[in-house]
């Protein structure tokens, strides 16, 4: 179904359903600045790897600019390498999901060589798993490294399926499962889950058990749908992307995407409030969320990438005292070279 059946938003549409979100989720960005250090290292990371075309390594180079310090935003109460690790991380999830139809054949044959222990096809890729065994053996439990693997192989399969199939796929009204099953297989969201509990603060063997089954699950819910709530407007207000999350929804349950864009919202606000009631009593992990979802919302809306800077379409954005605050482009503020 095109956008056009589905009616597609306006900016001042968009701003409405944004702004009520922002509010009912209670809102407000974090107080500290950005660590421009951290931008420093991540950018000499993408600029040491080797065998990258140089075209390439200088775009990862700048999108990590402004990803990585909104990314380490996220998790301010962690140790500097630790916030460092998931900067770089995000930085290649995006940068890989920009340029994979430029992968070429390295994509598909992803899986396969991982699995066979054999080089990867492409230096990019091959540097996304070097930094994958890093980083789970720093910085996760076994069970979050497992975690991190998997979500690599689905992320990686799912830029495949949207390569191949975008345009191709027609959903009939009813096959509502669909857009859960689908976006799980094209984001890199359960890392991020686990993230929030790194192995140096809150060790697997006595934490594990206590925040897997209380807040992971709406956890997962929230980092995806929040992305798919925040990029909807580079995607299908100003652009014309279809085969997303919000769109699928649309599509399967027979509604605007203006409609499914508000449905959308109340999920997530449902698991933001079960995360934050199955969790009281649990003050130290309840913190860091709570962290992690100031600085979560705050990434996407300072993000160049989704455009929402310089929209002018949300209005209710607070500081921690409740008063109005102008979004700030990371990449504007920038001093690094």
């Amino acid at each position: 179904m095109d956008l056009a059946v589905l009616g597609k938003l306006d900016r001042a549409e968009y701003g409405d359903i944004v702004s009520r979100f922002l509010k009912n989720i209670n809102f407000h960005v974090p107080t500290s600045d950005y660590d421009m250090s951290i931008q420093a290292l991540a950018m000499e990371h993408f600029r040491s790897q080797p065998g990258w075309d140089p075209r390439l390594k200088q775009r990862a180079i700048q999108m990590t600019k402004p990803i990585s310090v909104g990314v380490a935003m996220c998790f301010e109460s962690m140790p500097k390498e630790t916030r460092l690790a998931f900067g770089i991380h995000a930085s290649y999830v995006l940068f890989i999901d920009d340029v994979a139809r430029e992968l070429g054949s390295a994509l598909d044959e992803f899986e396969s060589r991982l699995v066979a222990g054999e080089p990867q096809g492409s230096p990019v890729l091959q540097s996304l798993v070097n930094f994958l065994i890093d980083i789970n053996r720093t910085h996760l439990s076994p069970f979050a490294a497992a975690m991190n693997t998997k979500a690599a192989i689905e992320f990686i399969s799912g830029l495949i399926m949207e390569r191949d199939y975008d345009g191709m796929i027609r959903l009939p009204v009813g096959a509502t499962k669909f857009p859960a099953y689908f976006r799980q297989k094209t984001g890199f969201t359960e890392p991020y889950g686990h993230f929030c509990f790194p192995e140096v603060m809150f060790p697997a063997k006595k934490y594990l058990a206590c925040f897997l089954h209380l807040g992971l699950p709406d956890l997962n819910d929230f980092i995806n749908y929040t992305n798919d709530i925040l990029s909807f407007y580079k995607e299908s207000v100003l652009g014309g992307e279809r085969l997303n999350y919000i769109c699928n929804v649309a599509s399967t349950r027979g509604v605007s995407s203006g409609d499914a864009l508000r449905l959308v919202c109340r999920d997530v606000e449902q698991s933001v409030e079960t995360i934050r009631n199955v969790l009281r009593g649990h003050n130290e992990l309840l913190e860091v969320v709570e962290e992690f979802f100031r600085g979560y919302v705050a990434f996407h809306l300072n993000q160049p990438r989704y455009m929402l800077p310089s929209s002018g379409a949300i209005y209710f954005v607070r500081d921690g005292n409740g008063e109005s605050f102008k979004l700030i482009d990371p990449e504007m503020s920038s001093k690094a070279a």
